[in-house]
């Protein structure tokens, strides 16, 4: 059902799916692992890929600032980032603490709005760039709690909120932070000197400890070291283990990709990912004087987004921006109503999907051999990164064909003119049965191994890494062609 409400709907995706024809059954092999061409995620990513869509909040001091600035609109840039755009003193911005009062924040209402559209896991801005800590935390006084008249912990009260109603609770955490000392940087690319180290391992671990079982943890901009991301990461895993931890902590030390602000997938993308949306693309943080009209449009393109990375198997992870009172915007209140009648319209809209990237078929040839050439199979691809934003790199990170043959056979698969990474291991698989090979033997004389080959009009077959360090991590792989030729112990 759900996959002809999503051709229905995005007819572009449907050339990602192949139906797959019924085989006779061939006898067993012996020595052949029964897998399909997928391997598990960790249990961890599988059960944060299973919640689907999110509801992501930025709220902070900026929101109170509403995008302007002594009297005027602040046009360049997110207005959650308006300290750097309008080049606002530290001891200015400390200043909008004092009037602070957040009068109409309720986390149930905000759980309830997260509910009714459908989300399924909440995440909020523990601590933005400007370095205002939106939790009750030992390792500074500019936090919420000591310097507002608000004086509560939003953390705790829409975390134990989402626990009552059912929802996963997630936090964004920035690693640039302004009043900390990073400089203004108009791509958010700061070095993370050790001086700073402390203060995020403190109040990550604070994180980590005070608000319950965390699902998400959202890494923000800078520059980190590996050796910095590692063990900022470290601590989530210690404290949080079933957290799913995003790309932007860089150094592929994540458990998924995070893409670019409201980025729609590109073809061939492989999960996990994440998708981060806003209501408008200008900005994520409240602004007085944004342009809203048109809900059903908005509804119409968010549910669209919605749908096509579900689609691709990755979340979607939509914004609002609250004002600063803490009360929601009208305006995204309806829109998220209307995300959320059209998915009680669609039930199963929010599945997550298994696009296969199936390749040109091939048919046996009449010898009974068949012959894959690099140029017919489909790449799924994904990001890495260094230590950055600006450090995006694409993958490769399987490769997937599909073959017919009209009969059952055994067959011996071999590849001609490979070249792989001689320390990795690889993973061939030929509809449900797989091999694991090292990639200095790919090419050995003697082939790979044999293959059972069922009757089949599109028989899926792929090449993986065996056990990547990271989701995204890129085969490392070419080669001219993949051979199947009848074993020796014979074909049915």
């Amino acid at each position: 059902m759900y996959l002809k409400l999503l051709l229905a709907f995005i007819p572009s995706l449907a050339a990602l799916f192949v139906p797959a024809v019924a085989a006779e059954t061939a006898p067993p092999l012996p020595a052949v692992v029964a897998a399909h061409g997928v391997p598990a995620l960790a249990p961890s990513i599988e059960a944060w890929r299973q919640l689907g869509f999110g509801m992501f909040i930025h709220w902070g001091l900026y929101s109170e600032l509403g995008g302007v600035w002594q009297g005027k609109p602040v046009t360049r840039g997110y207005s959650e980032q308006i300290q750097s755009f309008a080049n606002i003193s530290r001891a200015d911005y400390a200043k909008v603490a004092a009037r602070f009062t957040a009068a109409k924040f309720d986390a149930d209402a905000i759980c309830a709005l997260a509910k009714d559209a459908g989300a399924r896991y909440i995440l909020i801005t523990s601590k933005h760039h400007d370095g205002f800590a939106m939790f009750d935390t030992k390792s500074t006084d500019y936090n919420i709690v000591r310097r507002t008249p608000f004086g509560k912990d939003p953390l705790k009260l829409l975390s134990t909120a989402c626990r009552r109603i059912g929802l996963g609770f997630g936090v964004y955490f920035s690693l640039v932070d302004w009043h900390a000392g990073h400089a203004f940087d108009s791509d958010n690319n700061n070095p993370i000197p050790a001086s700073m180290e402390p203060l995020i391992e403190q109040q990550l671990r604070e994180l980590m400890t005070n608000y319950g079982p965390i699902a998400e943890v959202w890494f923000d901009m800078s520059a980190p070291t590996p050796e910095q991301s590692r063990k900022f990461a470290a601590i989530v895993r210690e404290l949080q283990p079933r957290a799913a931890i995003n790309g932007r902590i860089w150094n592929n030390v994540g458990d998924f990709v995070t893409l670019g602000d409201n980025e729609v997938p590109p073809p061939g993308l492989q999960p996990p990912f994440e998708v981060p949306a806003s209501i408008y693309h200008e900005t994520w943080g409240y602004r007085s004087w944004q342009k809203r009209d048109d809900v059903d449009a908005k509804v119409r393109e968010l549910v669209h987004g919605l749908v096509e990375a579900r689609a691709h198997g990755g979340n979607y992870l939509l914004n609002i921006g609250p004002m600063g009172d803490g009360a929601i915007v009208p305006f995204e209140a309806q829109v998220l109503h209307g995300i959320g009648a059209w998915l009680r319209a669609h039930p199963g809209a929010l599945d997550v999907g298994h696009p296969n990237l199936p390749g040109k078929v091939i048919a046996v040839a009449a010898d009974g051999s068949i012959r894959i050439a690099r140029s017919d199979w489909s790449a799924g691809t994904s990001f890495g990164f260094g230590n950055g934003y600006t450090t995006q790199y694409p993958t490769t990170v399987v490769l997937a064909a599909a073959i017919s043959s009209p009969r059952a056979r055994v067959l011996t698969l071999h590849i001609d003119g490979v070249k792989a990474r001689g320390d990795r291991r690889y993973r061939i698989a030929v509809g449900d049965e797989a091999r694991e090979v090292g990639g200095a033997h790919l090419g050995d004389k003697a082939g790979v191994g044999m293959f059972r080959i069922p009757a089949a009009n599109a028989m899926p077959v792929s090449i993986r890494l065996a056990d990547p360090a990271y989701a995204a991590e890129d085969l490392g792989l070419d080669f001219q062609a993949i051979e199947l030729h009848p074993s020796s112990e014979g074909s049915q």
